[in-house]
C-alpha cells in the first residue's frame, strides 16, 4: 500500500526540477562543466525520486529498499559537485581519467555497504517503528556512514567550496556572480544536511536534505534562463590567460580589476597580487600611465631592455559598471616595423626611379658629347684645304671619343651583367705583382701629362707574388680606382700601395684631390648613385667604375671602402682573398 503526504509532494517536485536542471544543462552541454552539472542534477534527481517512492510506502521492507535506491544518487553527487568545480575554476589537469575513478571509490564502496546493509550494519545500525502520523521511519547510522559516506562527502565539498571562495576573490570582475551561483548553490543543501545530522529537524525521520536541492535547482534553472550561466565558460587560463592581447580592467578609481599575465608581462609589473591596486602604484611607465587614463584610444610606445615595442590601447565600457572600463594592450611592434618598412622600400623605389632617369639622361649626355665630336671632326676631315697637322689632331680627337664612348657602352653592358648575374668569377694563377705594375705604367704617361706624380709601394714579397684570384676583375678595380684618382686630381700625387694582411691583400689608391662629402661616402658604391650629380661636370665619364668595382671586390671575396676629406683627397681601399699557389 502506498499513501501521499505534503513531504512526498516536496520530494517528487525536487525531482522534477531536478531533471528540469539537467536538461536546461544539457542544451548547453558544449560549454565546459555542463556535462558535470548535467551529471550533478541528474544524480540530485535520482536521489530524490527515490526519497518521493520511500515516503510513499507504509511498510519498513519497502522504505529500506527505496532508501538504499536513493545512495545510487547520493553518493554521486559531492563527487560531481568537486568535478564541477574544479573545471569550473580551471583546474582541468588534475582531471584525468585515473583520477576521476579513484574519486568514485569510497562512494562504490558505501553503496555496496548499503546494498548489503543486513550483514555488516555499517550504515544503518537500526530502524525505528513507522510514526503513523507523518509516515517516516528513523535510521540509526552506523560507522561507515559517519566516516565513509558523510566524511568523505564534507571534505569535496569543503575544498570545492575553498577553490570557488578564491576563484570568486579573485576574480573581481569576470564571473564573479556565477561563481556565488554556485557556492550558495552548494551551501543550502550543505546548510540543511548539517540541521539533519544534529537532529534539528521539522520531525522525527525527516531528511529534507534531498529536498533543499529544490532551492538550488531552481537558482541553477533561474541563472540559466536570466543570468547567461552556462553561456560562456569562465576558463580564464584558456581564454583571458592565453591570449597574446594584454587585458586589464579597472574602476572608476582607476584600480585593478582584473589583469591577464600578458598584460603584467607589458607593464613589466613586479607585484605577484596587484588585484584592487591603484593602477598609479604598480610601477608601469608615465606615457603608458597617460593613454591608460585617458579615454581616447591611442598607440604608445615603451622602451624595453631589447629596444622600444609599440601598443595599441583599445579601451570599452563594461556594461552595468558605470566608470569602469576594459583595457585591451595589443602588441603592434612588428606591424608598426613592417609599416616603416614598407615606407622606407616605398620611398627607395621612388629614389630608384628618379636615379635610373637622372641615370639615363646622364648617360645620353655621356654619349652624345664623344658622338659630336665624331661626327664633327669626320665632317671637318672633308675639308680639302687642312693641313697635315689639322688631319692628325682630329684623327685623334675622334680616335679619343670612339675610346671614350667604347669604355661608356662596356660599363653599362657590365652594370646591366651584374644586375643579371651572368659575370661570375673565374680564378686563375695570377702574378699580382706584375699585375699592379702593367696597370701603373699605363697610367705613368697619363699622371705625367697633368703634371701628377704617380707612386708605386708595392710590400708584397716576390713569393707570395703568384696568387689565385680573377685576374681581369682585379685588374678592372685598379683600373676603375686608379683612373678616378688620377681625374679628380688637379694637383699633387696619387699613391697606389698593396700590403700582404697574411689571410688578404690589401690595396690603396690615395689621392690629393677634390675629396668626398660625408654624404657621398654612403652612396658612391651604390647603382645609379656615382657621385656625379655632386661632382662637377667638367669631368666626363659615366661614373659607373666604383659600383662595378664593388661588385668585382665582393664576387671575388673582398672590400672595399673609402676615407676621405674635402678638399684634401681620397684613400680608396680594396681586399681580395689570399691564396698562394
Amino acid at each position: 500500500m502506498q499513501t501521499f503526504t505534503q513531504y512526498s509532494i516536496l520530494f517528487l517536485l525536487t525531482a522534477i526540477i531536478s531533471f528540469f536542471g539537467a536538461f536546461l544543462s544539457w542544451q548547453r552541454k558544449r560549454v565546459k562543466g555542463a556535462i558535470d552539472i548535467i551529471w550533478l542534477m541528474t544524480s540530485a534527481g535520482i536521489a530524490a525520486f527515490c526519497v518521493f517512492i520511500a515516503s510513499t510506502y507504509l511498510t519498513p521492507e519497502n522504505k529500506i529498499f527505496w532508501a538504499k535506491m536513493e545512495y545510487f544518487g547520493a553518493v554521486c553527487l559531492p563527487v560531481f559537485y568537486f568535478i564541477f568545480v574544479l573545471r569550473f575554476t580551471g583546474k582541468d589537469k588534475y582531471l584525468t581519467t585515473k583520477k576521476i575513478l579513484s574519486l568514485f571509490i569510497f562512494p562504490a564502496i558505501t553503496f555496496a555497504l548499503v546494498l548489503t546493509n543486513e550483514k555488516h550494519h555499517l550504515i544503518w545500525s537500526g530502524f525505528s517503528p513507522i510514526n503513523p502520523e507523518t509516515n517516516m521511519i528513523v535510521y540509526y547510522h552506523g560507522f561507515w556512514f559517519w566516516f565513509g559516506y558523510i566524511a568523505y562527502t564534507y571534505i569535496l565539498m569543503l575544498i570545492g567550496n575553498i577553490l570557488l571562495l578564491k576563484f570568486i576573490i579573485k576574480n573581481k570582475t569576470f564571473f564573479k556572480r556565477q561563481g556565488w551561483i554556485v557556492l550558495i548553490g552548494c551551501l543550502i543543501p550543505w546548510t540543511v544536511s548539517l540541521l539533519y545530522l544534529l537532529e534539528i529537524n521539522i520531525t522525527p525521520g525527516l531528511d529534507i536534505t534531498p529536498a533543499s536541492i529544490i532551492f538550488s535547482g531552481l537558482l541553477l534553472i533561474y541563472s540559466i534562463l536570466n543570468r547567461g550561466f552556462l553561456d560562456l565558460s569562465p576558463i580564464r587560463a584558456t581564454l583571458v590567460e592565453t591570449l597574446h592581447d594584454g587585458i586589464i580592467a579597472l574602476d572608476p578609481q582607476n584600480r585593478i580589476q582584473d589583469i591577464n599575465k600578458a598584460a603584467i608581462s607589458y607593464f613589466k609589473i613586479q607585484k605577484k597580487n596587484v588585484l584592487g591596486t591603484c593602477i598609479d602604484s604598480v610601477g608601469i611607465s608615465p606615457n603608458m600611465l597617460n593613454v591608460l587614463k585617458d579615454e581616447t584610444e591611442d598607440d604608445t610606445e615603451i622602451s624595453y631592455n631589447d629596444g622600444l615595442k609599440s601598443f595599441r590601447i583599445i579601451k570599452y565600457p563594461i556594461k552595468n559598471y558605470y566608470g569602469s572600463r576594459l583595457i585591451v594592450i595589443r602588441d603592434i611592434t612588428e606591424r608598426v616595423k613592417q609599416t616603416k618598412e614598407l615606407i622606407k622600400a616605398k620611398e627607395r623605389a621612388e629614389e630608384s626611379d628618379n636615379l635610373k632617369s637622372a641615370f639615363l639622361t646622364n648617360m645620353s649626355h655621356e654619349i652624345r658629347t664623344p658622338m659630336n665630336g665624331i661626327m664633327g671632326f669626320a665632317e671637318l676631315l672633308k675639308e680639302p684645304k687642312l693641313t697635315g697637322i689639322e688631319q692628325k689632331e682630329y684623327i685623334r680627337i675622334i680616335k679619343e671619343s670612339g675610346a671614350r664612348m667604347l669604355n661608356i657602352i662596356d660599363d653599362i653592358i657590365c652594370i646591366s651583367s651584374l644586375e643579371t648575374g651572368h659575370i661570375k668569377a673565374s680564378f686563375s694563377i695570377v702574378n699580382i705583382t706584375e699585375l699592379v705594375q702593367s696597370v701603373y705604367c699605363f697610367y705613368k704617361p697619363l699622371a705625367i701629362d697633368k703634371n701628377i706624380k704617380l707612386i708605386l709601394i708595392n710590400n708584397i714579397l716576390e713569393q707570395d707574388s703568384k696568387i689565385k684570384t680573377d685576374e681581369k676583375k682585379v685588374y678592372s678595380i685598379l683600373n676603375n680606382i686608379i683612373n678616378n684618382a688620377i681625374k679628380f686630381t688637379p694637383s699633387g700625387c696619387v699613391e697606389i700601395q698593396c700590403t700582404n694582411k697574411q689571410c688578404e691583400l690589401e690595396f690603396s689608391v690615395k689621392d690629393t684631390g677634390l675629396g668626398i662629402s660625408p654624404e657621398q661616402k654612403n652612396i658612391i658604391f651604390m647603382n645609379f648613385r656615382h657621385g656625379n650629380e655632386f661632382i662637377n661636370k667638367n669631368f666626363d665619364g659615366a661614373g659607373l667604375g666604383l659600383s662595378i668595382s664593388k661588385a668585382y671586390v665582393e664576387m671575388i671575396g673582398g672590400r672595399i671602402w673609402v676615407e676621405s676629406e674635402q678638399q684634401k683627397g681620397s684613400t680608396f681601399y680594396f681586399t681580395i682573398p689570399f691564396i698562394p699557389v
